[in-house]
């Protein structure tokens, strides 16, 4: 990569998480990059002798310890932790704890991480045993562009290696020396790589005093590897580092953007999910709302059948007059409407079914997450960490319409599981005398054909008038089955129509899905913008 990749890096950064953050990190490179000094940063396991390595440097250089190093590397503001010694600015940094899954380990861990692109030279520390669980991360930070001799490699704690430098110097130098062969063929070194053998306090003899002469070490200081250390700073100290700042700038800008294509990642997978959620959830108000249309068909031409079987076979008795039509008809329309009520309140019955196995899967419980994160105020959620890609916070609020759902539908699925609903959609079946009421408006006429039907007639001229009368009967008879099938419909209407609300309610809109996905094609572009960048 080259340096302008770092332009590029912080475009996409401002792409993706707005130009108060692009600022943000601006100002804190400005800060490092405005150093004089070169900036070394100790990096390596929290039981590695980091502290006790700049306490020894320090105490060297004659310079007064921080109350903080007496507690180990604790602080996490990089200013305070950056002191001066020999020339160079030294930065301690809480202990790296790749294995670890506790808050702690999880958090010093990252602190440690950031240091990486505000630092022209690191020092790894590492135990006798060298690298273990951590060897995975070293691989990975040596992989991140630094340039020749700008990682070095402090074996520390050398004299718990198990030969003692005191009673065999012989012995330990060749232990030493297979130390630093080992070292480079598990990590692949190069001879850029510098690598000290060290023994920062020999026999703890300055950790019992808070502030200890530099005479303490006087008897390891021979073979201690510290004098080297030392001299190696004061050389740094000299050297022209603008390579190192260059590389370190462009480490800076991209674990920023690493960290947050991270996290625009995950983003885009709860988008994603929240997308599936509410398309199936639309789909289901499909599936019920066409259950709803075939049963409402079905009912016109059942409704039509029935009324004008029942009126013809009433018309077709002996006694033909308006209470025995009416007589005839009203079983048929109250057997009708029962049959719908129950067909609705199957439909229905189904549907809180299916929407109560819907919220239960882990895809909706996600689909209420995404949505309380991205409708709930930060402000209202104290234990809720900031976001690093407020970019996607605003790809959220576009599409907060289907999200809100969570809220919306959750309320009217309550309201549908009351027991009185069922109540409701089914005690409508008194508006049944309405429509048989309708057809008894109209069965005088038919009554009337009816009688003159019934005339006894002799002569051929009066038989064709009772075929006319006939056909005028049966016209009728269709009039009355159709006033009386559009009126039972539209008593039936408002339960059809409240059905269609419930079930309506209860599921995410079309529009709400749609903004759903539009929020999940522009993160993703963002994603695949910041993979483009990340893998050159």
């Amino acid at each position: 990569m080259t340096v302008h990749s770092a332009t590029e890096l912080q475009s996409w950064i401002s792409d993706v998480s707005g130009e108060d953050d692009t600022a943000k990190l601006s100002v804190e490179w400005a800060e490092f990059a405005g150093r004089r000094q070169p900036v070394l940063t100790l990096f390596g396991a929290f039981d590695t002798g980091k502290s006790s390595i700049l306490r020894r440097l320090l105490v060297e250089a004659g310079q007064p310890l921080p109350e903080w190093l007496t507690i180990s590397a604790r602080h996490e503001t990089f200013a305070e932790n950056l002191i001066e010694v020999d020339g160079c600015l030294v930065r301690d940094t809480p202990g790296l704890s790749p294995e670890g899954q506790d808050a702690r380990s999880l958090s010093n861990s990252e602190v440690a991480r950031s240091t990486l692109g505000l630092t022209d030279v690191l020092l790894v520390t590492l135990n006798p045993q060298l690298s273990t669980g951590e060897r995975p991360e070293l691989l990975e930070v040596l992989s991140m562009g630094w340039p020749p001799g700008c990682v070095w490699f402090l074996i520390s704690r050398a004299d718990e290696g198990g030969v003692d430098p005191t009673l065999n110097l012989d012995g330990f130098k060749e232990w030493a020396a297979r130390k630093r062969d080992e070292l480079r063929e598990s990590l692949s070194l190069t001879d850029a790589h510098r690598i000290f053998v060290i023994v920062p306090d020999f026999a703890g003899l300055g950790a019992f005093e808070s502030a200890p002469e530099s005479s303490v070490w006087d008897s390891s200081r021979s073979w201690d590897g510290m004098d080297e250390l030392h001299s190696a700073l004061v050389e740094l100290s000299g050297e022209d580092h603008k390579d190192a700042r260059c590389a370190a700038e462009l480490r800076f800008w991209t674990r920023a953007a690493s960290v947050r294509l991270a996290s625009a990642t995950a983003t885009v997978d709860d988008l994603k999910v929240s997308a599936d959620v509410a398309n199936a959830s639309l789909q289901r108000r499909s599936l019920f709302l066409k259950q709803v249309d075939a049963l409402v068909g079905a009912a016109e031409a059942s409704l039509n059948g029935s009324i004008e079987d029942a009126i013809r076979r009433a018309v077709n008795n002996p006694q033909v007059d308006a209470e025995s039509i009416q007589n005839t008809v009203d079983p048929v329309l109250e057997e009708w409407w029962q049959k719908q009520q129950v067909g609705l309140a199957r439909i229905r019955q189904d549907a809180i079914q299916a929407l109560d196995q819907q919220r239960e899967g882990q895809g909706w419980a996600k689909f209420e997450s995404v949505y309380r994160r991205f409708t709930q105020p930060a402000e209202e959620d104290a234990t809720r960490a900031p976001s690093l890609v407020p970019r996607l916070e605003e790809l959220g609020q576009k599409a907060i319409g289907a999200l809100q759902g969570a809220d919306r539908l959750w309320q009217a699925h309550l309201a549908a599981k009351q027991p009185g609903k069922v109540a409701e959609i089914t005690k409508s079946a008194g508006k049944l005398g309405l429509a048989g009421g309708i057809a008894s408006a109209a069965l005088p006429v038919v009554a009337e054909l009816a009688s003159m039907i019934e005339d006894k007639v002799q002569i051929d001229r009066d038989k064709v008038r009772q075929r006319e009368q006939r056909e005028q009967l049966h016209a009728a008879v269709a009039e009355i089955v159709k006033v009386a099938a559009d009126e039972a419909m539209r008593a039936m209407e408002p339960s059809i129509e409240a059905l269609r609300r419930e079930i309506t309610a209860q599921t995410v809109e079309e529009a709400e899905v749609r903004s759903l996905e539009a929020a999940v094609h522009e993160a993703s572009d963002l994603v695949i913008r910041g993979k483009a960048l990340l893998s050159h």
